[in-house]
């Protein structure tokens, strides 16, 4: 039994490149029909609408002042269902110390913070992406050991996924409390 390619059920194509035009049945008409329409909806699903789009930031600032608390905040409070929400699928952290940890492993082992001082908030947006840099203050323990309590930088990227500002990366630039100046 012979089976028709897409293109012979369609009713166009030609081997060498050049199309050329068949008959078209009743079964080309449905099966072309069929894929323009698996096209059009595809098209529409992946297109940005109003929801899936991040919203312009007036104060980008601002905004990323208030999820690096909630980061924060859930970090002190050891909050791994919270965590689990907030950080993309794709997280990764970066430390001083060159460790690094994508989200599963950082789940697993978060660090241990005391009070601390968010302060200095910068952020810029770029369409869904949110970068926010700030420093920050902290009794903190990172794998083990102690990190400096003065106010170093750290740097984040938020991504605008499924309606709301997820924690893509974060960048602890925090030397551990024995190799501080």
């Amino acid at each position: 039994m012979k089976r028709r390619g897409l293109k012979a059920q369609v009713g166009y194509g030609s081997s060498s490149g050049v199309a050329k035009k068949r008959g078209t049945g009743a079964r080309g008409t449905i099966v072309l029909s069929a894929f323009v329409l698996g096209s059009l909806l595809f098209g529409l699903a992946c297109s940005s609408s109003s929801g899936n789009k991040a919203p312009t930031l007036t104060d980008p600032s601002t905004t990323g002042e208030e999820l690096v608390n909630t980061y924060m905040s859930l970090l002190a409070h050891q909050d791994v269902r919270g965590l689990e929400g907030f950080l993309s699928d794709a997280f990764l952290r970066q430390g001083a110390d060159g460790s690094f940890s994508a989200k599963d492993e950082y789940l697993k082992n978060l660090p241990q913070l005391g009070e601390y001082t968010v302060s200095q908030v910068t952020a810029r947006q770029d369409g869904d992406a949110l970068v926010v840099r700030w420093l920050f203050a902290v009794n903190e323990v990172v794998n083990g050991e102690a990190l400096s309590t003065e106010p170093t930088p750290r740097l984040a990227t938020f991504v605008w996924s499924g309606g709301k500002w997820k924690l893509l990366s974060h960048a602890n630039f925090n030397p551990p409390a024995s190799q501080s100046p």
